[in-house]
């Protein structure tokens, strides 16, 4: 049906306004859209509920735990949680976002879960636009990176130790900024009470806020050292020109490590008293040395396990961007450091500098010399990573990215014929690069696998959340049972304990990178024999062990078996009278134990423990 003049101009009026609305409230139209992306990204989990599949290394298999059980024993004096390892200490436990254990607290462990990777989409998006608005004033850019982090692959359970850096960042150079206006504006001495002004107040409760949502051995030392950093270099620089320091980077510096010290109390005092707490298993550590080489191009290149960035194409950018800068140059024969245009990039080179410096002290510390030294010092020296140093570098990497994309932006055109072509060359370079970037990052982001099971359906094959769990076949195995849970133990082989524990069960094993050294020389008891078969586990659980769990010389390194495999360990060696020591009654096994009668073990029934959709199929053994 055709238009009528007058339906013509009302859309063009309606256009106008939608423009002049847009051009007015650019920066808020870009955080809306933000805001809603972060919901949108959350159907995909909405719709496919328990279906949802989620990374469940380090996260089902144990950092979960730490917040169920902090939570299921929430506002109790119980220290000591006798679910898993035949009771762990609870600075064993330690989860690394305590305020989300109030989640776990109020809400069934999927829905705490799921709001969790809302809480971080959400904070991410916010932090990163806001941050780099601060830095570069460009909506666009800022927006575009802003999602780009958003969607990286951040782990639920580690809170907002990487997710709420730009955040955190953000409130400390919104106070610094602000007190810097103050200086150049007024020359009288400013009280105290300016630094808790109202809106000050709101800055400190974010650092607060990020202080309480993340770890402090995971990235919080970074972001202390950092920041403490910045504020002594700025007091030794301001003293040297004879000028006021700034007090704003000690206050958030105090802020933030009270925030610290205020949940990790328990920690805190077994790292400096460790004679009034047990001893850790990680004093039993042995350190490999890695390949310099190869340790510095991972960092540099995709970023490490758990704070990758997929950010080769900001490589291009760069030597595109310098090269871009060297032709004006020489063409205009300027400086090569001065003009307000050339800004951004020389701050880019600044942050390229600190990126380059961590992942050179990442790929040192792994060197031989280093491991060496942790190794024979022990101690905290050795127990504790400082590697997580690199936990910074997404943050850094997106920051960099603001930078190089405003160069880029904000060059000037020539007032020729080719002004258009230039535009559409800056322009296309800069779509082309976030483009490239946000594709990549979407390839590798646990929304991915999600939005494939929703168009594939059933086709698509991969372990999800209720999978994982299995909450209908252990039902199965509890009804058979027959007895309650809280009267005996048990311990799983093919299948992560976790699964059995999420279920009620009290178990022999569980994943945990703090408990005490008697009981993993206890556990080490069951199934030494075992261990004797391969150097390969018996290193693994020695020099490691933060896994205490039954490996196999036959099964080696796989702790899920699928029913599909239809697994049979021929020749088990556990040392049945330790299970009983431990009052240990039953096996749950994926895989069929052909010498279980030689061993003291009676199938509870011959067929499996499975339903029709089941990953796996459990052999339920009982301890004679």
């Amino acid at each position: 049906m055709w238009l009528t003049s007058s339906d013509f101009l009302i859309k063009i009026f309606l256009m106008k306004k939608i423009l002049y609305f847009y051009s007015t409230h650019k920066k808020n139209c870009y955080l809306a859209a933000g805001l809603v992306l972060s919901c949108l990204f959350m159907i995909p989990y909405f719709l496919l509920g328990g279906g949802s599949i989620v990374t469940y290394h380090d996260q089902l298999d144990g950092e979960l735990f730490s917040y169920l059980l902090t939570a299921k024993y929430l506002f109790t004096d119980i220290r000591v949680y006798p679910e898993i390892m035949n009771g762990l200490p609870a600075a064993g436990a330690v989860p690394p976002a305590p305020l989300f254990v109030l989640l776990y607290a109020a809400f069934k462990p999927f829905t705490a879960f799921m709001i969790s990777q809302w809480i971080i989409y959400l904070t991410a998006f916010l932090g990163m636009y806001l941050l780099l608005m601060r830095l570069t004033g460009r909506e666009f850019i800022s927006f575009s990176i802003a999602v780009i982090f958003m969607l990286m692959p951040f782990y639920p359970v580690y809170g907002l130790c990487i997710p709420g850096q730009p955040l955190l960042f953000f409130a400390v150079l919104a106070l610094f900024d602000k007190e810097r206006r103050s200086a150049v504006s007024s020359s009288f001495p400013r009280k105290a009470g300016y630094y808790f002004s109202a809106d000050s107040i709101f800055y400190y409760l974010i650092i607060f806020f990020y202080g309480i949502s993340s770890s402090l051995v995971l990235a919080g030392f970074a972001c202390l050292l950092l920041l403490g950093g910045s504020a002594l270099i700025h007091t030794i620089t301001a003293l040297r020109l004879k000028k006021r320091g700034s007090l704003s980077l000690w206050f958030s510096l105090i802020v933030l490590l009270t925030s610290y010290i205020s949940v990790n109390s328990g920690l805190i005092r077994q790292v400096l008293f460790p004679g009034n707490t047990y001893i850790s298993h990680k004093t039993e550590m042995m350190l490999s040395p890695q390949n310099f080489s190869d340790y510095f191009k991972e960092a540099f290149t995709t970023g490490i396990s758990y704070a990758q960035s997929f950010h080769r194409v900001l490589f291009i950018l760069m030597l595109f961007c310098l090269l871009l800068f060297f032709m004006n140059a020489v063409v205009k024969k300027e400086s090569l450091f001065s003009g307000s245009d050339k800004l951004p990039l020389l701050k880019a080179l600044r942050v390229l500098l600190f990126i380059f410096l961590i992942c050179l002290f990442y790929a040192f510390y792994h060197g031989h010399f280093i491991t060496e030294i942790r190794n024979i010092s022990g101690g905290i020296l050795k127990t504790f990573n400082l590697d997580r140093v690199c936990w910074l570098l997404p943050t850094a990497w997106c920051i960099l990215a603001g930078y190089l994309l405003s160069f880029i932006a904000g060059l000037r055109e020539h007032k020729t014929a080719a002004r258009s072509c230039s535009l559409c060359l800056k322009y296309g370079i800069i779509s082309a690069t976030l483009g490239i970037w946000g594709i990549t990052v979407l390839l590798h982001s646990p929304l991915r696998p999600n939005l494939s099971k929703l168009l594939k359906g059933g086709d698509y094959y991969a372990l999800d959340w209720n999978r994982f769990f299995a909450e209908d076949i252990f039902s199965q195995i509890d009804s058979a049972i027959g007895k309650p849970k809280d009267s005996y133990h048990v311990i799983s082989i093919g299948i992560y304990p976790a699964a059995a524990a999420y279920n009620g069960f009290y178990c022999l094993d569980g994943y945990s990178n703090n408990y005490p050294l008697e009981y993993k020389h206890t556990f080490r008891r069951i199934m030494e024999d075992e261990l004797e078969k391969s150097d390969y586990i018996r290193d693994f659980f020695d020099n490691w062990g933060n896994r205490c769990y039954i490996t196999t010389a036959e099964q080696a390194n796989y702790y899920t078996f699928e029913k599909k495999w239809n697994s049979v360990i021929y020749d088990l060696d556990l040392n049945t009278d330790v299970l009983k020591e431990l009052d240990c009654r039953y096996v749950f096994s994926a895989a069929y134990l052909m010498n279980a009668e030689e061993k003291g073990l009676t199938l509870l029934r011959e067929a499996p423990f499975e339903t029709e959709g089941s990953w796996y199929h459990i052999y339920v053994y009982a301890v004679d």
